[in-house]
């Protein structure tokens, strides 16, 4: 059995649903128990079983292998509620840290303990934002920069380094995931990509002046960024530590926005002006996973088209 922490957030869902596709079992664990979700309603009670608490509770983390067959992680619990706003990132810093660092290091403990199989930690391509100058390509074997002020890029390095060197003291099998921004079924927090997509489904127009139409992310697909999580963590060896989990593309918002017209002609999206201090191009290179699994990403016009598709089943849109 496979043990998923955030196992009910966006990305947690897509892996249970991609590794419940492949036969396997998973445990999701999260704070709260969750009703049945439409992603997980065909495994629900079968493959797929849930336990609720929080990573930072020892006893109860130290539990599930006693109650359950666990014999991997993927950790992907993440504290997102000091993110909202610049005011709860003061207010919740210290709540972030904690569940990102203690929580990190009771599931590694965890892994030491049970000797279990392998351990996969959700990252994020943040890992690559800092100063004074970002590596010209996201690279897995770039150099980060020296110095960061973000909060997820800061979170996720420390988790990292904590596993690099529990996987050398205790030989365990630990890597990383680089994800960059996964968009796609199973959405539930706004962010803007999710919130034109949506919106252009339903047929009802948005205003996101707040977002400059110069704005880049690096996108994935959720269904392709299960898949790939599935892959590494179910492979029986691996070459590398870490892997960049993205499409490869770096689009702009208005980009983005365009592709969206282009599926469903009358979306109305209006986008904020130019920012003229938005961070500089950053290739991503996504070479490694496509070489040792045969990962494929599809580009983000099929991507956007699919997501829209299920939306428009009635399914996975979350109001």
């Amino acid at each position: 059995m496979i043990l998923i922490t955030g196992g009910g957030g966006f990305l947690g869902l897509n892996i249970a649903r991609s590794l419940a596709n492949k036969g396997q079992n998973v445990l999701i664990v999260q704070r709260h128990a969750i009703a049945p979700h439409p992603l997980l309603a065909p495994h629900w009670d079968k493959r797929i079983r849930q336990a609720a608490g929080s990573v930072l509770d020892w006893p109860f983390v130290l539990s599930l292998t006693k109650q359950y067959p666990i014999e991997s992680i993927i950790h992907g619990a993440f504290d997102t509620s000091a993110l909202t706003d610049p005011h709860a990132l003061k207010t919740g810093l210290h709540q972030l840290v904690q569940t990102e660092l203690e929580g990190s290091k009771n599931l590694l403990e965890i892994a030491r303990i049970a000797g279990l199989r392998r351990f996969t930690f959700l990252s994020s391509v943040d890992c690559y934002r800092g100063s004074p100058d970002e590596c010209e390509v996201w690279q897995e074997d770039a150099y980060l920069p020296p110095v960061s002020f973000s909060p997820i890029g800061n979170c996720k390095r420390a988790a990292e380094q904590l596993g690099f060197l529990y996987s050398k003291v205790y030989s365990l099998s630990f890597v990383a995931l680089r994800v960059g921004r996964v968009y796609g079924p199973g959405s539930t927090r706004p962010n803007p990509m999710r919130t034109m997509i949506e919106s252009a489904a339903r047929a009802k127009p948005v205003e996101l002046l707040n977002v400059p139409e110069n704005l880049r992310v690096h996108p994935v697909y959720a269904k392709d960024m299960a898949e790939a999580a599935s892959l590494v963590h179910l492979a029986h060896s691996l070459r590398h530590h870490i892997y960049n989990v993205a499409d490869g593309s770096n689009p702009t918002m208005s980009e983005i926005a365009q592709i969206v017209r282009s599926i469903v002609p009358n979306a109305q999206i209006r986008l904020g002006p130019v920012e003229q201090r938005t961070p500089p191009y950053r290739g991503i290179d996504v070479k490694r996973i496509g070489q040792e699994f045969g990962t494929a990403f599809r580009d983000l016009r099929a991507g956007i088209g699919d997501y829209i598709a299920e939306l428009n089943t009635g399914l996975t849109i979350d109001d």
